[in-house]
């Protein structure tokens, strides 16, 4: 970005924080370190040019002159004696300064590059079971390769190993301490889980510690806004952004809190924003189709879903969000495709197993949806939305689902509905869409009854008839 863009994206950023309650100063820092295949990398100080020289006039002829405001001569002691660097500054320690400093990022040691590489490129074409061998090569040529073991853990994240993904997430940080990809894998694993209070004891200390490390700092008002604790998310990110107003992450943070807060017209102006720093960062055009679709923009958020995908294929919080879309424009096959994928990238994810099954009941899949929803129950036995969607998929099928006639299916739906709201309880609202549907459940069991009863007396009438034919006939 040339200097007369960056000043006007400092301005633009100024009023922004201003906007959100918070002073506007600029400088710049070193974000956070990292090496190749690193999500963000150092940051680099923004060079600050030298004052020019004052002019003076003189008879009405401008006379360049030093500045001698800093800097006074004695003619009896002549020039004070050079500053001591050492010395504490009398303004004292600018943002960027502040903290204590980053761990060196070390080099993977040259024996373990090649496995660590080849297990890079089998992760992105899919072969999970070459990419670990290969990561555990790359471990075992290099104990301390941190990159390795964090790949590790997304490995085993992946194929829901939940215990053994923290474990190794927990390696790499053991190695690399201010590791904000193992930070950021161990708290999207609690917030899978709906774990809030483990993610934030997770990534807390860590920020506390590292507060040079701007993606950590990112993380953690990430973690804030999803705990609710809005002030202290917005605080957090605007002394990330103190430190470096080009901190995407920091940007993005402060978004999420906007949106949450309803100030949507502020959120798009810091994505905005944002997206003049790095049109490539995946998680802006995600948020981006979020505010699209709060406005009912909706081809302009499918747009931004697919650009978030392209820029970041393991994107599964993305593809759910396309899907959802999808699902909403009937779309169900291309549903269908999205959460699949994010299925197979995130396991333990709750909403992924159960948005695939509501998109197998649009097509009438009906025991592909069944086992998704169970998938999500034994994961977690009381979720209430798992017994919801069980309601509607035997409501849908009735006679069609394979070893049950209508009138089961009917009375599994009562069932399932049921159990949805004794897992509500309290939080159960009183216009409740279960209520209708249990009302008119009802009702078609009743029908399905007087039915069955009809076909059962004509079956006796036909029956008798033909008994009475047959001693006609005698």
């Amino acid at each position: 970005m040339t200097r007369p863009t960056l000043l006007v994206s400092m301005l633009l950023l100024g009023s922004l924080l201003a906007a959100c309650g918070g002073e506007t100063e600029t400088g710049s820092s070193l974000a956070t370190s990292g090496g190749e295949d690193e999500a963000d990398g150092m940051a680099k100080a923004v060079p600050v040019e030298p004052a020019p020289p004052r002019a003076a006039t003189e008879s009405g002829v401008t006379i360049l002159q030093p500045d001698i405001d800093a800097v006074e001569l004695s003619p009896d002691k002549g020039p004070p004696p050079p500053p001591d660097p050492n010395a504490p500054s009398k303004w004292g320690a600018p943002d960027a300064e502040a903290g204590k400093p980053l761990p060196k990022r070390r080099t993977m040691k040259g024996s373990a590059v090649n496995p660590y590489k080849q297990g890079l490129a089998q992760s992105r074409s899919g072969n999970d079971a070459a990419a670990k061998a290969a990561f555990e090569q790359a471990l075992k040529a290099d104990p301390r390769a941190f990159e390795a073991a964090y790949n590790l853990g997304v490995l085993a994240d992946r194929a829901g190993q939940t215990n053994q993904a923290l474990a190794y997430y927990r390696k790499a940080l053991s190695i690399q301490p201010d590791y904000e990809r193992a930070a950021e894998g161990i708290v999207r694993l609690h917030l899978r889980r709906r774990d809030v209070n483990s993610a934030l004891r997770a990534v807390e200390p860590l920020a506390k510690r590292w507060v040079r490390n701007l993606h950590i700092q990112a993380i953690y008002a990430e973690v804030l806004v999803t705990a609710d604790r809005l002030d202290q998310a917005e605080e957090v990110a605007r002394k990330a952004l103190r430190r470096d107003e080009r901190s995407v992450p920091a940007m993005l943070a402060l978004a999420r809190s906007s949106l949450k807060r309803g100030r949507k017209e502020l959120a798009s102006s810091i994505i905005e924003q944002a997206k003049v720093v790095d049109e490539n960062h995946p998680e802006i055009h995600f948020l981006l189709g979020q505010a699209y679709q709060e406005k009912g923009r909706l081809a302009e958020a499918l747009t931004a879903y697919r650009k978030a995908i392209e820029l970041r294929p393991e994107y599964a919080e993305a593809r759910m969000a396309l899907g959802i879309q999808y699902m909403a424009g009937g779309n169900y096959e291309q549903a269908v495709q999205q959460f699949e994928v994010a299925v197979r990238l995130v396991p333990m994810m709750l909403e992924a197993h159960l948005n695939l099954g509501d998109a197998y009941r649009a097509k009438k899949r009906w025991q592909d949806a069944k086992r998704q929803f169970d998938q999500a129950l034994r994961m977690r036995d009381d979720l209430p939305e798992a017994h919801f969607n069980l309601g509607l998929l035997f409501m849908a099928a009735g006679g069609d689902f394979p070893q049950m006639d209508r009138l089961a299916a009917l009375q599994r739906s009562i069932l399932e509905f049921n159990n949805y709201r004794g897992k509500m309880g309290p939080r159960l609202r009183s216009n409740d869409p279960s209520e209708a549907y249990l009302a008119d459940l009802t009702r078609q069991v009743e029908r399905e009854h007087k039915r069955m009863e009809r076909e059962k007396r004509a079956k006796e009438r036909a029956a008798r008839a033909k008994a009475m034919e047959k001693d006609g006939d005698e």
